[in-house]
């Protein structure tokens, strides 16, 4: 939580932590899945824009806008990752997982207003040790096998060398075999028929690897050098989509006009999903030679870090952290979830970021100790989106049925320096006071490739490049004080201010109007207060936390419909308030016995919302005009109430074999899936239920394992959108069934 090695007891800060042995036992593999032992984080993928979207006690970014970084940080065996893609990634061969709740600016940056998910993976031993798990799951039909072997290499070198492989067949099924009539398009225009996406909807595949290599000298200095591939593909991201209610009750969804009748308007992992004729794919080269045989999306991730540390004394440690965060990715599909979709696009995508950062950190015995360091960032990012849209005759000079290509290249370069004062007047209460000062540079060209000539005038001139540019700083202090009255009980209190960084908006069309007024949105801001009570029992069979807190945000970074440009922008919307109570605790009464359970009050509403789009079909008597709504003083969506969670693992002693059996639940009360709060994404509340049996022998390497993660086979929605072309009706990110 401050960069350096502390017990959770004695760190001033909300924070819970995610075992190994807890990510073994409920076979977690995924970034997403930690939602059933972390309460109030939601990972959820998206089907286009940023890709995903996080939220923490309820805030988080919009997934629309792919300029967006996320709110809540994710860190990765030190590289600091804001971009949405890594959720897709493997979770394998992890030491521990880290939540850090709050604003985290001081220690992680300008992208962590909501909180920091770090992620550690694990490191090489002093011995040679090494296991293989194997799974198998039968709802999805995935396979996967997980291995990673490590040891001492001699002349202070040690080595760990991890693999991941999974294949999943998906748990949405197609009900739309045969393909539909084209009502949208003549054959003339590459239509005339609209074939089926595959009969099996969320197909993944995934291969990674990871290798370790570490050196201690014994004498104060030691190096930590890995090198991750992750390399993932499916049948596209909107594969984890599902239309979840439709407007005027209706049973069949509608895109524009025209029924769905093989759709239904309920989860229940059946869709109805057709596809892009062959005709426009093959008049379409940015799109044609990977996604000819159906929806696909490939993302291939190479991250490099480098860790030092130099220990200058027995109090004085000067720590070294180089990253390098490369990824490729492309995702293609409908857009409407519907058979006779007239929407389609892709997406292309291209990051590179370097990062450098030097730490100084002091363990002195007297009442002063203090962290310094410096921060560095270098960023390229090109973003490809193209859309066939509407019906078109072949365009004269190229040939092209689709209805645009538009490129958007980012350039970014950060700077900043922090630190943290430290002092410890009388033994057990510590004052700390710090800062983080942070500027940043950011060029943005935006160009519109290529338009139909027929859709020329919802567009910017073809070729004609919109060059934008923006500085901005931002200081973000926070001063804690926590007074540790034994060693069992510590309080603390502390004030926090973070920001998110402003940017100029991506859209999925860049409209005739687009310019650096239109496009452009300043950073999101967030300062407020927290105190908490960490306890435990003398002999740390019981352990615990009661955290309090209110943050206020301002500017929050939203992403509504521009109904003028037809397309989705980011401005500055929103003023938000966040507070709530945390309580949580573990106790484990005899060593073959743990229980631990958790619950969190969260009140996160919008304090002033004025101007929020409106949800399709909404009236004025339902308070929209001129196609805004007030939503001030509302529940800000995807922000339930309450989220509860408990459990119990037992041990047995059977003679030579030991079993074991563990079970847990997690209640969420109700929220909304989209920000517009159509009454069609209101999620009701819901329980999920897990269970898990296990079985080894002594002194045998070999474990079998059960595992039954949401056992009742729960349907819920996460993160969810308006259709378009619909009339009300609302797509959202499923969860995982049974």
């Amino acid at each position: 939580a401050r960069r350096r090695t502390e017990r959770l007891q004695d760190v001033p800060v909300a924070a819970s932590t995610v075992s190994a042995v807890q990510i073994a036992q409920y076979n977690l593999n995924t970034l997403s899945s930690l939602r059933f032992l972390a309460p109030n984080l939601s990972f959820d993928r998206a089907t286009s824009g940023s890709g995903s979207s996080i939220s923490l006690r309820g805030v988080s970014s919009s997934h629309l806008d792919s300029a967006l970084e996320q709110s809540v940080l994710v860190y990765i065996d030190g590289m600091p990752i804001s971009r949405g893609r890594i959720l897709s990634d493997a979770l394998f061969d992890v030491a521990a997982v880290e939540v850090l709740k709050g604003p985290q600016a001081l220690f992680f940056g300008k992208n962590s207003p909501g909180g920091v998910v770090s992620v550690r993976s694990a490191d090489p031993g002093d011995s040679f040790e090494g296991y293989v798990r194997m799974r198998y799951e039968v709802h999805n039909d995935e396979s996967s096998v997980e291995s990673a072997f490590s040891g001492p290499l001699g002349g202070g070198f040690s080595g760990r060398l991890a693999v991941y492989g999974s294949n999943s067949e998906g748990f949405q099924h197609n009900v739309n075999l045969a393909g539909v009539a084209d009502p949208f398009r003549t054959v003339a225009q590459g239509g005339g028929y609209i074939p089926p996406a595959p009969r099996r909807i969320g197909e993944e595949r995934k291969i990674a690897t990871r290798g370790t290599l570490k050196f201690d000298n014994g004498e104060g200095f030691d190096a930590n050098l890995k090198l991750l591939y992750s390399h993932y593909s499916s049948d596209g991201l909107q594969g984890f989509n599902e239309v979840m209610a439709c407007g005027g009750g209706r049973t069949h969804p509608i895109m524009l006009g025209f029924v769905d009748t093989q759709g239904d308007c309920k989860l229940n992992n059946r869709v109805s999903r057709g596809y892009l004729s062959d005709a426009i794919l093959a008049a379409w080269p940015e799109a044609r030679d990977w996604a000819r045989n159906g929806p696909a999306a490939r993302i291939e991730t190479f991250l490099p870090t480098l860790t030092l540390n130099y220990e200058i004394n027995d109090a004085v440690t000067l720590t070294s952290t180089s990253a390098y965060y490369k990824y490729y990715t492309r995702t293609g599909g409908i857009a409407g979830d519907v058979a006779n979709t007239r929407f389609w696009f892709y997406n292309k995508e291209k990051l590179k970021n370097f990062i450098q950062e030097f730490r100084l950190d002091t363990d002195f015995e007297g009442m002063l100790n203090f962290s310094a360091g410096a921060f560095y960032s270098d960023s390229d990012r090109d973003f490809r989106v193209g859309g066939a849209n509407n019906p078109h005759t072949p365009d004269l000079v190229t040939g092209k049925l689709n209805t645009h290509d538009t490129q958007f290249i980012n350039k970014f370069k950060t700077w900043s320096v922090f630190g943290q004062v430290r002092i410890e007047p009388i033994e057990g209460f510590e004052l700390a006071a710090g800062g983080r000062y942070t500027k940043e540079k950011k060029n943005t060209v935006e160009q519109t490739l290529f338009v139909h000539p027929q859709a020329a005038a919802g567009f910017r001139t073809q070729g004609v490049p919109l060059n934008l540019k923006k500085k901005e700083d931002n200081f973000s202090p926070e001063i804690t004080a926590s007074w540790r009255a034994t060693d069992e009980i510590m309080v603390y209190a502390a004030y926090k201010t973070g920001y998110l960084a402003g940017g100029f908006s991506n859209p999925g069309v860049l409209g005739p109007t687009a310019s650096a007024a239109t496009l452009e949105f300043d950073e999101e801001k967030a300062k407020g207060f927290e105190a908490g009570l960490k306890f435990s029992s003398s002999d740390r069979r019981l352990t615990g936390s009661l955290v309090g807190y209110r943050y206020n945000y301002k500017g929050l970074q939203l992403t509504s419909f521009n109904a003028v440009n037809v397309t989705f922008q980011t401005q500055n919307a929103a003023d938000t308030r966040v507070q709530g109570i945390e309580l949580d605790g573990a106790y484990r009464p005899i060593d073959a016995l743990t229980l631990r359970g958790a619950i969190a009050y969260n009140d996160a509403s919008f304090k002033d919302f004025r101007g929020a789009q409106c949800y399709a079909g909404q009236t004025v008597a339902q308070g929209c005009t001129a196609g805004q709504q007030d939503l001030s003083g509302r529940r800000l969506y995807r922000a339930p109430k309450w989220v509860a969670s408990g459990g119990a693992r037992r041990e047995f002693n059977l003679g030579q074999f030991t079993l074991d059996v563990s079970g847990d639940f997690q209640y969420v009360a109700k929220y909304y899936a989209t920000l517009n709060m159509n009454p069609g994404s209101l999620q009701d509340s819901y329980w999920l239920l897990n269970a898990g049996v296990g079985l080894e022998r002594e002194g045998s390497p070999w474990r079998v394992s059960v595992i039954g993660k949401n056992l009742t086979g729960k349907l819920y929605g996460t993160l969810g959108n308006d259709t378009p072309g619909g009339a009300g009706d609302t797509a959202a990110t499923t969860g995982e069934p049974r």
